[in-house]
């Protein structure tokens, strides 16, 4: 080889040593390793930023609105938001102002505060009479955990006799055979818990007492309905007249003392319905002395015409002591259990002779026979003594069991005498109804005559059949839980003439 072709091939070895580092190097700076953070949105990559807390101060110092609206010195990344550590070689890294952007579009930002969870279990019944057990989750957020316990405080307060509820929470003792009512629990049905949180500033977050408690007892952010008093009102008149209860009127408006409480025309009065998000149960002992209905005793007698009768002797009621334990859900009566009963005056049956005779007419077709003395026209109580009445017939308070689209309540809920006890008929008649009914359950409905007909529900066991005759006092059937029904109890309803009526006017 010669020396010229040597330095040639010297050269262009060093030559291309030169070009590989060259090569070799702009490699290196190509795949150079960063470490950078990614920026996920519920799951979903945003893209990829130099300095986490750069975001985080960016967020903090762009919310100003949000620091003056609830007072707050920091706004934090929304709870769905995840920044993680990540090493990147060619990944175009964004500005933090470009994540910003993508994040106030899609989520809120977040403050310090309280998260409260409310959960329940509650049992529906679906249209094939199944039980149903549903989990609902509530989250309220607060600034301040103090103002939940303050709130429930005032929702309490509502359904629950405030001097009884002092004397609870101060344990006096009370003497349990005297009449009163005594307090013996009082718990909220749904499980509550509150944990400090970093909570989305953009939903409703409660600052007072007072506006959570409004709404855990009207269930709504919104204004409250209201109606000025005009002349002639009254608490009835405006409750009924806007599809209240009473009780549900005075829980609306905590000023108002009674139902006689006088009103002054101009008065503003809330008409919102109450539809609690919590249900506070509460746990009583009773004792109250209560009348006892006097039986009517028909006897036939032949001395007088058919289609008269006489009343022999007048009856008169009795009187009980009557000791029950009753639970309510959100001042509703959900179960009344009768754990004593004391007979201080025993009532005194009605009599009545009904006539056998036959009529005679004269020749000329007048009637001769004696006149009318006593129309026996008294109704039958549809069930045996030492009832309780948990509902009663018109506008009630709404239900966390069962609730359905009416607010209306068409007859009256018997209970606390068990399933199985006795169910008669109010009045003879022909059965138009007996057997399954939609909503009503195992149901019978007795045509009276003279527009009247009565109805009695959720029976475990039907006694007649369609189209039978049926005599006053006869047993119909069963008290029961069947239907659209939650505890055991008689449905009686009463109608006139196709429209509802209130059962108890037919013993007034």
């Amino acid at each position: 080889m010669s020396k010229l072709t040597s330095i040639f091939l010297t050269i262009l070895a060093f030559g291309i040593s030169i070009i590989a580092v060259i090569l070799q190097s702009a490699s290196y700076v190509y795949y150079d390793a960063r470490n950078v953070y990614r920026v996920y949105l519920n799951g979903e990559s945003l893209g990829i930023i130099e300095n986490k807390k750069d975001l985080e101060d960016y967020i903090n110092k762009k919310q100003n609105v949000i620091k003056a609206k609830y007072n707050v010195d920091n706004v934090y990344i929304p709870n769905g938001l995840k920044i993680e550590p990540e090493t990147t070689y060619n990944e175009k890294i964004e500005t933090v102002e470009s994540i910003y952007n993508k994040i106030a579009n899609e989520e809120d930002f977040t403050i310090n505060g309280y998260t409260i969870t409310i959960v329940d279990e509650k049992e529906t019944k679906d249209k094939n009479d199944k039980k149903q057990t549903q989990k609902i989750k509530e989250y309220i957020y607060v600034l301040d955990k103090s103002i939940l316990k303050d709130a429930v405080d005032d929702v309490v307060k509502s359904f629950v006799d405030e001097k009884q509820y002092e004397d609870y929470l101060s344990e006096t003792k009370k003497d349990q055979t005297a009449l009163g009512t005594i307090i013996e629990n009082v718990y909220i049905k749904e499980q509550i818990s509150i944990k400090k949180d970093k909570i989305p500033a953009n939903e409703k977050i409660y600052s007072t007492r007072q506006e959570l408690a409004k709404y855990l007892l009207f269930g709504t952010n919104e204004k409250n309905k209201t109606y000025k008093v005009k002349d002639g009102d009254n608490v009835k008149s405006i409750a009924y007249n806007n599809k209240m209860s009473t009780t549900e009127f005075l829980i609306a408006n905590q000023d108002v003392q009674d139902e006689n409480s006088l009103l002054y025309q101009g008065q503003e009065v809330v008409i919102s319905y109450i539809d609690p998000i919590i249900t506070i149960v509460e746990e009583t002992h009773s004792v109250q002395k209560e009348s006892v209905r006097y039986k009517t005793i028909e006897q036939k007698d032949s001395s007088l015409y058919k289609g008269t009768s006489k009343i022999t002797q007048k009856g008169q009621k009795g009187t009980s002591k009557i000791t029950r334990k009753i639970e309510k859900q959100n001042g509703k009566i959900t179960e009344a259990l009768i754990v004593n009963t004391e007979v201080l005056k025993e009532p005194v049956s009605k009599i009545v002779k009904v006539g056998t005779k036959q009529s005679s007419y004269s020749s000329s077709g007048t009637y001769t026979g004696p006149i009318v003395i006593d129309a026996s026209g008294d109704w039958v109580w549809p069930t045996v003594r030492n009832y309780t009445i948990t509902e009663y017939w018109g506008y009630g308070l709404r239900s966390s069991i069962g609730e359905t689209s009416s607010r209306f309540h068409d007859g009256i809920d018997i209970a606390g005498l068990g399933c199985g006890s006795p169910i008669y008929a109010a009045k003879g008649g022909t059965a138009t109804i007996a057997g399954w009914y939609p909503g009503y359950g195992n149901t019978v409905q007795i045509n009276h005559g003279n527009g009247y007909s009565t109805l009695y529900g959720h029976m475990n066991g039907v006694y007649v059949s369609l189209g039978q005759t049926i005599s006053k006092g006869q047993q119909v059937g069963i008290m029961g839980n069947t239907g659209y029904s939650f505890g055991c109890h008689l449905h009686f309803k009463a109608d006139y003439r196709g429209s509802s009526i209130n059962p108890l006017s037919l013993y007034s």
